[in-house]
């Protein structure tokens, strides 16, 4: 993994069980993952950081005169959150922060989450003046380096929400085989003068990349408790059914998912699904090797 800066925390994890698509009935050790932390840059008095707009290009080719770029906001319904959306620009957004609402001091939380995310955690402490953001982007990088653009999102004190440009991370297949998870953490720290004494209020975002397999097929077997073949059926990594549904006499699922190296072979990861589990999660990959999780029902009869 190449970074734009150089600054490391290395944190390693060795995990008996991951997201779905990630697991074998064996136990596979989890490559180390790497987290590097930036500062938010150098921010307009009274913005604060609300989040991040992953792009795959240089932010600053869209930026005005004043190196920003600016949202557009929509909100159509007043009973949720408004929606805000970058001109032209390709890009994720993992935007989240209080609200001030009324005025009695209630707030609300304002969500603009796109749904590649996974394992997502938002975390409030009003009394320690601290907001943290963790999620993970699941990919399935190929033999060229593809670069992933963390572009800090802002919000001013008059409620204009905008966009900086970021540092940057590459990933590719050579340097991030599937199982392995690299990240970088945004930090933003404001100190001001409240009832007469200093305080700070600190906001970090972290962002996990987690390298997989594309996933080509998915087979779900049943079998009886005398572990006999009783079905099998194949899908497409995105037509799996939002609910599965055992034959009467089945005790346990495997479920497979074929999934294919950047070189174009294939790997076969499985998972036992007995009777006292009542879902599953299953995996596809976009064009662009972002991978989405997809929930299932499995409704034992």
């Amino acid at each position: 993994m190449r970074h734009g800066s150089i600054f490391i925390d290395e944190v390693q994890k060795f995990m008996k069980r991951i997201a779905l698509f990630f697991l074998m009935v064996i136990l596979l050790p989890v490559p180390v993952s790497f987290a590097e932390t930036q500062p938010a840059g150098d921010l307009s008095e009274g913005s604060r950081l609300v989040g991040l707009l992953i792009t795959r290009e240089d932010l600053s080719t869209h930026t005005d005169a004043s190196g920003l770029l600016p949202a557009a906001c929509a909100w159509e319904d007043p009973e949720g959150d408004p929606e805000y959306s970058f001109r032209d620009v390709d890009g994720l957004r993992l935007i989240c922060f209080m609200m001030p609402e009324g005025t009695g001091g209630e707030s609300r939380m304002v969500s603009n989450v796109d749904d590649v995310f996974a394992a997502i955690h938002f975390d409030v402490d009003e009394d320690r003046g601290t907001v943290s953001m963790d999620a993970e982007l699941r990919f399935a990088p190929g033999q060229e380096e593809t670069l992933f653009f963390y572009n800090p999102v802002l919000l001013s004190a008059s409620g204009q929400v905008y966009a900086v440009p970021g540092d940057f991370m590459a990933v590719s297949a050579g340097m991030n085989p599937p199982g392995s998870s690299v990240g970088q953490t945004i930090r933003d720290e404001r100190t001001h003068r409240e009832d007469g004494r200093e305080t700070t209020d600190t906001t970090t975002i972290t962002v996990q990349i987690s390298a997989a397999g594309a996933p080509v097929e998915i087979r779900l077997v049943q079998f009886s408790a005398a572990h006999r073949l009783l079905k099998l059926e194949a899908f497409a990594p995105d037509a799996v059914p939002e609910q599965i549904e055992p034959l009467a006499e089945a005790d346990y699922l495997l479920l497979e998912t074929v999934e294919q190296r950047p070189d174009g072979t294939v790997f076969t990861r499985r998972e036992v699904i007995g009777r006292d589990t009542d879902w599953l999660n299953t995996a596809s990959c976009r064009d662009d090797g972002i991978c989405l999780s997809h929930y299932h029902d499995v409704l034992w009869p």
